[in-house]
């Protein structure tokens, strides 16, 4: 978006109702494949200084999932975000964020879990949990219909 607007020099900050991204964000446990893939990715692209708690009721993106009609969109108060948002950084209140344990060890079984499996699996299912990216999977699920032998049934 930075760069469609032309502002690469523009700080960017991210926010998120979510303890548990955060908790996936800033620790290096083993996690699932698609959570790593997924994570990877994010730290790729931001550094840990730029995600932010917040709570759920001041998420402004909250009431758009959750539906919102254009009438109330048209005189939601959230555009610019919470209040506080608008303040100097250095007066941002610190949301203190409380990492449910149990969850992260749940999370870190699934990687278990999957690195455990043995069964047999459509090759397409392969392909789907090897790539990070749909549209490298496609790419390369493309290349193996086209010198896949025709049957002539």
């Amino acid at each position: 978006m930075k760069q469609a607007l032309k502002l690469p020099y523009i700080k960017t900050y991210f926010l998120t109702d979510s303890s548990t991204v955060l908790t996936w964000i800033t620790r290096r446990d083993q996690w699932s494949v698609f959570v790593t893939n997924r994570i990877s990715e994010i730290r790729k692209l931001t550094t840990l200084d730029d995600w932010l708690h917040i709570s759920t009721d001041q998420n402004p993106a909250d009431s758009l999932s959750r539906g919102c009609g254009p009438k109330q969109l048209q005189n939601w108060k959230r555009w610019q975000g919470p209040a506080w948002l608008q303040n100097p950084k250095e007066q941002w209140r610190k949301s203190a964020v409380n990492i449910d344990e149990k969850e992260v060890e749940i999370e870190k079984q699934k990687s278990v879990i999957s690195a455990n499996n043995t069964e047999l699996v459509s090759i397409s299912l392969q392909l789907a949990r090897r790539f990070s990216r749909f549209s490298k999977m496609i790419r390369v699920m493309a290349w193996v219909l086209c010198f896949q032998p025709k049957s002539k049934d």
